[in-house]
Order: structure tokens, then C-alpha cells, then sequence
């Protein structure tokens, strides 16, 4: 008989170890040093953008949208594995014990992220709504309560055998959530007595029917297990090669043209490099968001100099993110036996590099001219990026090729 307590136990604890495992990668990557300046930088600039906001300015509502979605999505890592269908599935009446210890996992945790989440919108609520450390005990400690009533009736919601019934109850959530946050927002307690009602009944007299209806879905456990899986291989990925990562491929086909490259021997890694980029996980989603979160810098912090440190920092963020692609294919056994030489391998990818620089670079200095008329910075911008790729790169990519070989 399988001990379900011991064997929840022994994959939490794996899955700690992993986890502290690419924090220390991650750690060392010279990534963390540029989102530490930026996260400096965008603090003290964080005051400056709410008094910029108008006065009429719809903190509520925008709150209410927000913690509603936060709340309605409420996943549950259950630790799933493949052969778990086979193994355990015999076993599935006593599968309580696990599953109770999932869930208390994924409460912990979405207390915890809640309450980040709502430390970080903090100083919107004090702007618009209502200041007090009192209040901060108060709004956290209710939504803290309201995501763990979400944990819970969305397990009892995970037992429906089809998808559309569990988008059905989802949407149910979401309105409840968003009266909820509404109401509490609005400092409207009474009624949120009320909605504390609502909430009873649809825990015991919905959800909680779901139980002795319907047993687990194994599947769809296991399917959304490995889809957190992912997000997380793919967060990390960001700052350090995952092996374990499945890489997903998008067709794009309105991207085409940019990856199209004449049938030469010497054109064979620029146009592998593009396509990837094009086609391949997130790296061009990454691309756009970098050089929106740029332009959003750039409006916020005042003309000057500083302006290049601060492109510099997005060039640095967004070159440390790109070298997972260089060695994405090193377990390739078609890749490895191409006959190209290492040297013209590592020259076609900073290549491809630079010129990804130098159109961040142009779009921030065309940005920043337009914004503040300064156009000798403007055009000291994709300067810089062209400088980063000659000094910098080089020695960049030496390092991290020698790290992951």
C-alpha cells in the first residue's frame, strides 16, 4: 500500500530543492543586478507617476478588475506525475490526504502572493482610497480570506469531468469576486455581509456537492500540473537554461519575412537564430514587453544623460534573457553534426544580437526624442547599443558558453 503522506512529502521536498537550486542560478546571473537598479529606479519614480494620475482617476474600478482576475485564478500544484494514472489512480480513495496537503501548499502560497500583490498596489490605495495602517490589515487580511475561499471551491470545481461546466462556475467566481472587491474597495462592510452569505452557500450547498458527485479528474490534474510546470521552466529560463524546458513553437506566418534568408551555407545559423526568435517560446513576446516596460522608463524618469544607463540596463537585461537560444539546441544531434565551425556558429548569434539591439535602441531614442526634443541623447541611444554589442557582448558570450559547457 502506497503511504500518500510520505510520498507528498518526498516531492514537496524535491520540488523545494529544485526550486532553491535555480534561485541560486538565478542569483548569479548578472540579470538580477539590472532588475535590482530598475526596481530602485522605478521606486522612487513610483510616487511621481500617482501624482500624475488625475484626480478623477478610476482607482477603485481598476483595483476591483484587478483583484478580481487575481482571485477567480487560483492554481493548485499537486506535484502529478505521468505515471501516476497508472500507479495511483487504484489507489484514489485514499488520495484524500495528499490532495488536502496540496491544497494547504497552494494556500500558503496564495496568501502570501496575495498579500505581495496588495503591498504593491498599496500606495495607490493610500493616493485614492484611504490611508492607515489599519486599512492595510483590514483590505489584506479580507483578501487574503477571499483567495483562500477561492483555493478552496475551485478544488471542489477541478471534480466536473468537462471543461465547459468548470468555465461556467469560473465565470460564477469571477462576479462574486468582483462584488466582493468592489464592495470592499468602496469600504461598503455591511454588504459585504452579504456577500460573506453568498459565499457560505455556494462553499457547502454548490461547490461542496461537487464531492459526492464526481471523483478526481486525473487527467486534467495531471495536465494543468504540467502546465505550471512550464510557466515556472520558463520563468527560470529567463535567467538560466532549463533542460527540462519544452520549448512551444507558434506558427506566425505574417513573421515569415523577417526569418527569410538566401540557401548559403553561411546564412544557415543567422537564419536558425531568426526563425527560433520568430517562432520559438516567448522570445519575441520578451522582446516587445522589454521595449514597452523601456518606453515606460523613459517617460517617467526626467530627460538626461542618465537616460543611456538606463537603456543600458534593458540592453543588458534583454542580451542575458537571449543566450538560452544560443545553447537551446545543443542537445540537437542535426544541429551538432552540422558542418559549421564553433567560431562561425558564435559569430552569426551576437550578429543576430546586435542587430535586435540596435532596433531596441533605435525604437527608445525615436521614443525619447519625440517625448522630450532632446535629440542628441535620442540619437546617443542606439549608439550605445552599438557600442554594448562591440565591447560588451563579445565577452558576454565567451562567459556563457564557458558556464554552459
Amino acid at each position: 500500500m502506497i503511504d500518500v503522506k510520505k510520498l507528498w512529502t518526498k516531492r514537496r521536498n524535491a520540488h523545494v530543492t529544485q526550486t532553491l537550486k535555480y534561485f541560486s542560478l538565478m542569483g548569479n546571473s548578472g540579470l538580477i543586478v539590472s532588475l535590482i537598479l530598475l526596481i530602485v529606479i522605478g521606486s522612487v519614480y513610483y510616487a511621481k507617476l500617482l501624482r500624475a494620475l488625475p484626480e478623477n482617476f478610476p482607482a477603485v474600478f481598476i483595483l476591483t478588475i484587478l483583484f478580481s482576475v487575481w482571485l477567480t485564478k487560483s492554481p493548485i500544484r499537486t506535484l502529478l506525475k505521468e505515471g501516476d494514472l497508472v500507479f495511483l489512480l487504484p489507489v484514489e480513495s485514499g488520495m484524500k490526504q495528499y490532495f488536502s496537503k496540496a491544497i494547504s501548499s497552494a494556500t500558503a502560497t496564495g496568501a502570501f502572493s496575495t498579500l505581495f500583490l496588495f503591498t504593491l498596489f498599496w500606495p495607490i490605495v493610500q493616493f485614492f482610497i484611504h490611508d492607515g495602517w489599519k486599512m492595510y490589515v483590514t483590505f489584506g487580511f479580507l483578501l487574503i480570506a477571499a483567495k483562500v475561499f477561492n483555493i478552496y471551491v475551485s478544488w471542489e470545481e477541478r471534480r466536473l469531468p468537462y471543461k465547459s461546466h468548470q468555465t461556467n462556475y469560473k465565470i460564477l467566481r469571477f462576479i462574486v469576486n468582483f462584488v466582493y472587491a468592489y464592495l470592499l474597495f468602496n469600504e461598503a462592510y455591511l454588504f459585504l455581509i452579504a456577500i460573506f452569505a453568498v459565499m457560505y452557500v455556494l462553499k457547502n450547498f454548490v461547490f461542496g456537492v461537487f464531492k459526492k458527485q464526481h471523483g478526481y479528474q486525473w487527467e486534467m490534474l495531471l495536465a494543468e500540473e504540467q502546465s505550471l510546470k512550464m510557466k515556472g521552466y520558463r520563468f527560470v529560463n529567463y535567467f538560466t537554461d532549463v533542460p527540462a524546458l519544452k520549448q512551444t513553437v507558434h506558427k506566425r506566418p505574417w513573421l515569415n519575412s523577417l526569418a527569410s534568408f538566401s540557401f548559403k551555407k553561411k546564412n544557415a545559423l543567422s537564419a536558425l537564430y531568426m526563425k527560433t526568435f520568430v517562432r520559438s517560446g516567448d522570445y519575441l513576446g520578451l522582446y516587445v514587453r522589454l521595449i514597452l516596460i523601456g518606453f515606460l522608463f523613459i517617460y517617467l524618469i526626467p530627460a538626461g544623460w542618465w537616460q543611456l544607463i538606463v537603456v543600458f540596463l534593458f540592453f543588458q537585461m534583454f542580451a542575458l534573457q537571449l543566450f538560452t537560444l544560443y545553447t537551446q539546441y545543443r542537445w540537437n544531434v542535426v544541429f551538432m553534426i552540422y558542418p559549421i565551425k564553433q567560431e562561425i556558429r558564435i559569430k552569426a548569434f551576437q550578429n543576430w544580437l546586435k542587430y535586435l539591439l540596435i532596433i531596441q535602441g533605435a525604437l527608445y531614442g525615436l521614443f525619447y526624442g519625440f517625448l522630450s526634443g532632446d535629440w542628441l541623447i535620442a540619437i546617443l541611444m542606439p549608439v550605445v547599443a552599438i557600442l554594448y554589442s562591440i565591447v560588451r557582448l563579445p565577452s558576454m558570450t565567451k562567459k556563457h558558453i564557458t558556464l554552459t559547457s
